[in-house]
């Protein structure tokens, strides 16, 4: 009968250690599965960051591209000597006005500094084009021909940029929306909503 008691009370400690090394066992594997979701939020945040970095990097180098070729435009006019040379003046100060407008991600909140950027620059290359186009010497110069061509490229190539940038953003926005509160254990990050050119979006 003790024998028996002695039995029942050790089966009862082992009984009791295997519930208790169970329940560690899944403390750890829960945990283990929490960082390993919380790390595979990081890395797609990250994979984000990069992402939406290099889309705005095309964007302002085509920008920039854009307002270069503009430049050697109207100087390469000024060299075959148009009669324009006033208006030329004029286009010169409105290039340099336009880039005192800079166009930062942060400004994107600001849709008035988007419509001031894009009304002044739209508005310079038609006219540029428009007086490049309608002169003779200039058409048949092949550095300033090259010159047109490359204006109403990177002019147009600036859209699609935006839009894809725009398509990556909102992505963005999305995915901090849905994981907020996970990705608060990822240390030093942003986790506000980037704004985009089309607030539509």
């Amino acid at each position: 009968m003790r024998i028996s008691s002695v039995n029942i009370v050790f089966a009862g400690l082992l009984a009791g250690s295997s519930l208790l090394l169970s329940c560690g066992r899944t403390a750890t594997s829960s945990e283990k599965t929490n960082f390993t979701h919380v790390d595979s939020l990081t890395e797609k945040y990250l994979s984000f960051q990069d992402t939406l970095l290099q889309s705005w990097n095309l964007l302002v180098r085509d920008e920039k591209e854009k307002l270069e070729s503009i430049e050697k435009a109207l100087h390469g006019m000024v060299r075959l000597s148009v009669n324009e040379l006033p208006q030329l003046s004029v286009l010169h100060n409105r290039l340099d006005q336009l880039k005192q407008i800079h166009l930062t991600q942060k400004a994107l909140s600001n849709p008035y500094v988007i419509e001031e950027y894009d009304f002044a620059s739209s508005s310079l290359v038609s006219e540029v084009l428009a007086l490049m186009e309608s002169n003779p010497k200039v058409v048949s110069d092949p550095e300033l021909a090259e010159l047109i061509a490359k204006i109403k490229f990177t002019d147009q190539q600036i859209e699609l940029y935006r839009n894809g940038y725009d398509s990556i953003t909102t992505e963005f926005n999305s995915f901090i929306e849905i994981n907020k509160v996970s990705l608060k254990e990822v240390a030093d990050n942003n986790l506000e909503k980037r704004p985009v050119f089309n607030s539509s979006k």
